[in-house]
């Protein structure tokens, strides 16, 4: 059997606000009967939040970056 003192304490203390925040705000959100518009706004967020690149893929569709070439330089 466990000693108890040497157990994982769940409830920690020495998290700062910032990672607390994190763990928090990084679940992913549960689309639940008659909360569509709410979820949509959460999913949003969240995909935001964790890569935003993705989030203009999603919004703006998958194109290659425009170039131009000016005086021989590509921009």
């Amino acid at each position: 059997m466990e000693d108890s003192s040497q157990a994982y304490d769940h409830r920690r203390t020495d998290m700062d606000p910032d990672s607390a925040h994190m763990v928090a705000v990084s679940k992913v959100p549960m689309l639940k009967p008659g909360e569509f518009e709410l979820w949509r706004m959460r999913i949003e967020q969240y995909i935001q939040m964790i890569d935003y690149a993705l989030w203009e893929v999603i919004e703006n569709g998958n194109t290659a970056p425009k170039t131009t070439v000016v005086e021989g330089v590509e921009k």
